[in-house]
């Protein structure tokens, strides 16, 4: 009973995300409903965001994001250390179950957010210790490290997100020297023969990241025709399902990696800088949401959640332009996938949980 007359008030300072938030996910479903196909996309995809939604809903009015216990945390991040051991064994970076399946590197980044906004939380100095910055990083670094043989590229990422969570958090400036020089010093020994033992494709990445034109039959097929579709696109689009690289299966991986392109093909420039404002619009909303909270791990944990959706945004957006190499990183919002939209709406329902939460405070 206590929440329900704060309901009224929380849904009118928050209007503006809540609007970008029903909005990112009408352009999800329009962009699987114009991917030309059956429509068994479109449909999966429709039934994830009702389930995503329905949790959604659950987690904001529900739940309370400051009675999450550090030992379940810690038993979470323990059992999803066990399920990655085992998906390396077989080399899978999916877990299969019945019908189902799922990617365990998408809950993973909720549990290491959750995990380690809670650990600082606990802190009564604003800055991370040495000794701190060491167990967080092994934190980190030992799921990462299972993910390296079956997801190379995300497993790298991953990393760099949340290293970059950890130095917003207050990293040690000496160590984060320390590691600066270290990381050339890997660099400069240790990738050529990290080079020699990466598998064909992964190599191919690289080759078709750095000379498309040359490579545009073999690695540089998806950047080309991810150009060629989004450049198509023109100014205004060609509208849905009417795009020739859409339509007729020139572009690959459309409902995943290349889930932009489709709607650069489809929309135009206008198009897509209308996803590209809301989105960024979303993102600055998590930031004042981390601005606003007035506990410790509502600050960090917003954050750690915005820093998320930045990496995850930059490194979609950049491998589809040719900007950055291509990943298998899907878009928040524009791809399909039932592990991404789920923690998608998870990690958003914390985030508009910690805005609400905020009045609770006496």
């Amino acid at each position: 009973m206590e929440i329900l007359p704060k309901i009224s008030p929380f849904l009118r300072d928050n209007l503006y995300a809540f609007l970008a938030f029903l909005s990112l996910i009408v352009i999800n479903i329009l962009n699987q409903s114009g991917m030309g196909e059956t429509g068994i996309y479109f449909w999966k995809n429709l039934i994830w965001n009702f389930l995503g939604f329905a949790l959604f809903l659950f987690i904001l009015f529900r739940f309370d994001y400051r009675r999450v216990s550090l030992e379940l945390l810690w038993i979470l991040y323990a059992s999803m250390l066990i399920l990655l051991i085992i998906l390396a064994l077989f080399k899978k970076r999916w877990l299969i179950i019945g019908p189902l399946s799922f990617q365990p590197s998408e809950f993973l980044k909720i549990i290491l957010v959750y995990l380690i906004s809670l650990i600082i939380s606990k802190k009564t100095e604003p800055k991370l210790t040495s000794a701190e910055a060491v167990l967080l990083l092994i934190v980190i670094a030992l799921p990462v490290f299972l993910l390296l043989p079956v997801d190379l590229d995300y497993a790298g990422i991953i990393f760099l997100m949340f290293f970059t969570f950890l130095v917003f958090l207050g990293f040690p400036k000496r160590l984060l020297l320390l590691f600066f020089m270290l990381g050339l010093a890997f660099s400069i020994v240790i990738l050529p023969i990290a080079w020699n033992k990466l598998k064909p494709h992964q190599k191919g990445r690289i080759y078709g990241y750095l000379d498309p034109e040359k490579y545009h039959k073999t690695w540089g097929y998806q950047i080309n025709q991810s150009l060629i579709a989004i450049g198509s696109g023109g100014l205004l689009g060609h509208g849905l399902q009417k795009g020739w690289s859409t339509r007729l299966n020139y572009l690959p991986a459309k409902n995943t990696d290349l889930a932009f392109a489709v709607w650069a093909e489809a929309f135009g420039l206008l198009g897509s800088t209308l996803f590209m404002l809301i989105y960024g619009y979303f993102l600055y909303w998590g930031l004042l949401v981390s601005n606003k909270a007035k506990d410790l791990l509502g600050k960090a944990l917003s954050l750690g959640i915005v820093l998320i959706f930045l990496f995850q945004f930059i490194f979609n957006l950049g491998g589809a332009i040719g900007l950055l190499p291509m990943t298998s990183i899907p878009q928040p919002f524009l791809s399909y996938g039932g592990s991404i939209t789920i923690s998608a709406y998870i990690m958003l329902s914390i985030l508009f949980n910690i805005s609400f939460r905020k009045d609770f405070f006496k």
